[in-house]
């Protein structure tokens, strides 16, 4: 087992994480007015069930106020941000 984080890209808007002996899905869906907005989603997965853990970050805006202050990271983001804060948010809570 290692603990260096592992991504594999599954379609445009999903990316399977591995990370410390446990799997996450990074997921991108529509959020905000109208569905307009797009955030990306850590999901913890347990066979074939997923757990929702933190939106990490919103990747485009609905241009009506945006990511909320649950949001892990504030602004727009990327997808390599988002990443990032995806490791850094699991090594608090594991």
């Amino acid at each position: 087992m290692t603990n260096d984080p592992k991504f594999t890209t599954i379609d445009n808007s999903e990316t399977l994480l591995e990370y410390k002996g446990h799997k996450f899905m990074l997921i991108e869906r529509s959020r905000g007015v109208y569905g307009i907005g797009t955030a990306i989603q850590l999901y913890k997965l347990d066979g074939f069930d997923k757990k929702h853990i933190k939106e990490l970050g919103w990747t485009k805006t609905d241009n009506h106020g945006g990511p909320d202050s649950t949001t892990y990271l504030r602004g727009i983001v990327t997808l390599s941000q988002c990443k990032e804060a995806a490791i850094k948010y699991i090594d608090s809570i594991i």
